[in-house]
């Protein structure tokens, strides 16, 4: 019986140095990359806002979708027409500046600051913003925020 219990015991202690070892391995080597940045970052002149263009496949993963910026009837103190886009398109920055992702082209985004006039149901009535037409981003403009200032 008391080797039994001996044996137990030696057991045990084994097992117990053997795990306390376990956490102290190297960590894993990481994947070799295939030497593609999904996002490529250019400043736009010294605006401080740069310009994003992404890999077909980093548009897909993100799930980017676009509207043209609308024009409404009235418009700002002006008079002029009502900049119009999908309430989805703002983003609200920790400072408080609101923006958007305008798609000048192809897989190209870059930042603009919009002022909101108003929001109709799910519409934001803009009186400053991107010129009717330009195309905004309605699903993904968080990520690209986070790709802009390197937010993982």
């Amino acid at each position: 019986m008391n080797h039994i219990i001996r044996g137990i015991a030696v057991v045990s202690a084994v097992m117990a140095v053997g795990l306390s070892f376990a956490g102290c391995a190297a960590p894993p080597a990481p994947t070799a990359s295939i030497g593609v940045e999904p996002v490529k970052l250019e400043a736009v002149g010294d605006t401080g806002v740069k310009k994003l263009t992404l890999t077909d496949k980093a548009v897909e993963r993100l799930g980017i979708t676009t509207v043209a910026v609308g024009a409404g009837a009235g418009g700002p103190a002006t008079g002029g027409n009502r900049l119009v886009i999908p309430y989805s398109a703002l983003l609200y920055l920790p400072d408080g500046t609101t923006i958007a992702y305008t798609n000048p082209d192809g897989h190209s985004y870059v930042r603009e600051t919009v002022v909101v006039e108003s929001i109709q149901g799910d519409q934001a009535v803009l009186t400053t913003g991107p010129k009717v037409g330009t195309a905004v981003v309605t699903t993904g403009g968080a990520e690209l925020w986070g790709a802009e200032f390197g937010i993982k």
